[in-house]
């Protein structure tokens, strides 16, 4: 008799905080928005000011904030 551990793939998503100051902070978090939407919505300021951008793959988290930002067209953290 052999034992097999099984893997159940976790759903991998992004987090982007976003930093109000003093009013707080909000965590936006959908597992259905993509890479390329996260981007897109960094181009139109929908996510604004960001705090840090983390992808979620596997239950493990990456900061991908600068990456993103350079895709989006942004050089500079603290100009979004």
């Amino acid at each position: 008799m052999s034992a097999h551990c099984i893997h159940t793939p976790t759903p991998s998503y992004f987090v982007v905080m976003i930093d109000y100051g003093r009013r707080g902070r909000e965590a936006v978090v959908d597992p259905e928005v993509t890479r390329r939407e996260v981007i897109d919505r960094i181009r139109s300021r929908e996510y604004e000011p960001i705090a840090f951008i983390h992808e979620v793959v596997d239950g493990h988290a990456s900061d991908v904030t600068n990456e993103l930002l350079k895709e989006a067209g942004f050089y500079d953290l603290e100009f979004v």
